[in-house]
């Protein structure tokens, strides 16, 4: 008999391009709704509702600090509104007092960008708009309104796929003119005085640094941009260009950095500390601003883009949760019934490791400070002990801290991520899973000797009294399916191990939740003996 053990099992995070038993030990074959940290497996967080009684479904959120005050603003197809910690106040453009309505797509969606503390959004269909500053600082009493100076007066017929702030300058991408679109081009604005937006977009004007470009050596449309330290990254759908500045009298110089790869959708980029993080056409990738390469091969990139809902791509989306050191690429999978993102492949960049998760049918999530509904503020209502406080202290407590904040345009809600252990109200299923294991009793792999499974010996907290549901798998043969025991209740404040009776050439084992807590799996041991090469019956 022999203790084969299983440590460091969040080093990798889950594989499943690759069969179970090619994988190392501790490299996972399936899982939902769990992430990789500190070497560990744990249970995702929940969330919850926050910013009750959203009045448009959300396609776009963002938050804004400035002068000590935390704006949310949320993008809705027709209307734009602003949260300002107490209530919704709408901001759509005005004319003589009443509301000109949006064009946007639940497909486009909004791209936003901040420049010297002014907003300024882009959905594809209308003018740029802006949220002007009163006395230097957003006002819920200031309406968005069609971007000043845009396009030297032409402006009301063009509609850019995209704008972001670079430097002091404001870049459009993808532009339609006049119901022509112009789908590689690139215009920016002359540079922009503090707290303004820029005077002119004229290109044609000497004395601006305004001008345009158009990339056109490879035939893709731009989908969008976004800095990289000194350089302004724009991606395509089928290639990567690079925009530096270079002054006068060029202003900018473009150099294709890939052609190639491409982004999938806009808002399929987010910067973290090494370059860009990109969902693309049949990979996801990093730019360090000198190359692009892929990230994902040989782990879920099959997963991703089999699963992946072929008529709504478009509206996948990358975030960034800097809190947790997490990339977030967001999809709707092909089972959804909501055509909005319903998974998310979660990258953690410091440890390079890959899990899955569940999202509640997302248009877009944002990065900031908001209350935590789930939180208590009062040491006597951390109810009726200590272990009642689940996951760290410090998330329990009610203080702001920067989390991801969720759009779910299918609920017409917003969701804080890591806010206790429920989806909102619902307990959620967690489960990691391992398949395909073929050590013998010498710790070595052996296909060929059948191996009686005796008992797993978890290493593991769970928060307060509660359980865990440890399965084991077994199979005869590799194209077999695997047989499952059934669930065994494991809970570490009163034992050790789990006992079973199970046999076979191959075998694995599962952990799964379905309650509202927290768990965390550092390793396990699989207590075995072999068992011969010709068989052996199964229990």
């Amino acid at each position: 008999m022999a203790l084969i053990p299983v440590d460091n099992v969040g080093q990798v995070g889950i594989v499943k391009d690759i069969n179970p038993w090619q994988l190392p030990p501790n490299v996972w074959s399936d899982g939902n709704n769990v992430r990789a940290e500190h070497g560990a497996i744990v249970k995702s967080p929940g969330y919850a509702e926050v910013m009750a009684t959203c009045p448009v479904a959300p396609y776009h959120i963002l938050q804004i600090k400035e002068g000590g005050n935390a704006y949310w603003v949320i993008g809705g197809l027709e209307k734009i509104y602003v949260h300002d910690g107490s209530s919704w106040t709408n901001i759509t453009r005005q004319t003589t007092g009443s509301d000109v309505d949006y064009n946007a797509t639940a497909a486009e969606g909004w791209t936003s960008t901040m420049l010297g503390g002014i907003l300024v959004m882009a959905n594809g269909y209308d003018q740029p708009q802006f949220w002007g500053l009163s006395a230097g600082v957003p006002s819920v009493s200031t309406k968005m309104d069609n971007l000043t100076n845009w396009a030297a007066g032409a402006g009301a017929t063009h509609y850019p796929v995209s704008v972001r702030a670079f430097r002091s300058f404001l870049v459009a991408l993808n532009i339609t003119e006049a119901g022509t679109p112009y789908t590689r081009k690139v215009k920016w604005s002359t540079e922009a005085a503090t707290q303004t937006v820029p005077a002119s977009w004229d290109e044609t004007s000497a004395t601006v640094d305004a001008g345009e470009y158009e990339l056109a050596d490879t035939k893709g449309p731009i989908l969008d941009g976004l800095p990289l330290r000194d350089t302004f990254m724009i991606y395509k759908d089928d290639s990567v260009y690079s925009m530096t500045y270079v002054g006068t009298p060029f202003i900018f110089a473009f150099r294709q950095l890939s052609p190639s790869v491409g982004a999938l959708a806009k808002n399929c980029v987010a910067e973290y500390e090494g370059g860009h993080f990109i969902l693309g056409r049949g990979d996801i990738y990093r730019n360090d601003g000198q190359k692009v390469e892929s990230i994902l091969p040989h782990k879920i990139r099959d997963y991703l883009f089999d699963y992946l809902d072929a008529d709504n791509y478009e509206k996948s989306f990358v975030a960034a949760d800097y809190g947790r050191s997490e990339m977030w690429a967001c999809f709707p999978s092909a089972d959804n019934t909501s055509a909005q993102c319903t998974k998310a492949i979660v990258w953690n960049w410091v440890n390079d490791s890959f899990t899955i998760r569940d999202v509640p049918d997302l248009a877009h999530i944002g990065y900031g400070s908001v209350d935590d509904p789930n939180a208590f503020t009062d040491w006597a209502d951390a109810i009726p002990t200590w272990s009642a406080a689940l996951g760290w202290w410090s998330q329990t407590w009610a203080s702001q801290e920067n989390v991801l904040v969720m759009a779910s345009s299918t609920n017409t809600k917003i969701f804080r991520n890591n806010s206790g252990n429920k989806e909102d109200t619902t307990d959620m299923t967690s489960f990691i899973e391992r398949t395909g294991l073929i050590f013998d009793s010498q710790l070595q792999p052996n296909s060929g000797v059948v191996k009686r499974i005796k008992a797993i010996w978890p290493k593991m907290e769970v928060s307060g009294s509660n359980t865990v549901n440890v399965y084991v798998g077994t199979q005869m043969a590799t194209e077999e399916g695997v047989t499952w025991s059934s669930a065994i209740p494991f809970n570490p404040d009163s034992q050790s191990k789990v006992s079973v009776r199970a046999a076979g050439k191959l075998y694995g084992v599962k952990f799964e939740s379905t309650g509202d807590f927290y768990w965390r799996l550092d390793g396990y041991d699989i207590e075995l003996e072999d068992a011969g090469r010709r068989g052996s019956r199964s229990y």
